[in-house]
């Protein structure tokens, strides 16, 4: 009954397993994206008007939407090969930590 109980969850985790991923990388990309801007915008400071425009553009825009595939596609390519009790673990666990980090960095 138990393990009828962990296979049906995991079932449903694995068909919006993707969907856990993006939500993951997103969360992550809101979490830390004004790090990264203010990055981006020491790298640019001198740069003219126009060249700091672009180069915002082609990091967020690109840079962004390159970060949320490729790490989406990673953290899914990892949780795939897990077992169904250790992928229900690690999806609360993921849960947990973004929750904790954006305690931690006051987005919430």
């Amino acid at each position: 009954m138990v393990q009828e109980f962990i296979n049906n969850i995991a079932g449903f985790i694995r068909e919006y397993s993707m969907t856990c991923c993006f939500a993951w990388t997103s969360s992550l990309l809101v979490i830390y994206g004004d790090e990264l801007i203010r990055f981006t915008k020491r790298i640019a400071r001198s740069w003219h008007f126009i060249f700091r425009v672009l180069f915002f553009v082609v990091v967020c825009g690109f840079g962004f939407g390159a970060i949320t595939i490729m790490l989406s596609r990673f953290l899914h390519s990892k949780m795939i090969g897990l077992n169904n009790l250790t992928l229900i673990l690690a999806v609360l666990a993921a849960y947990l930590l973004l929750g904790l980090l954006a305690e931690k960095n006051r987005v919430i």
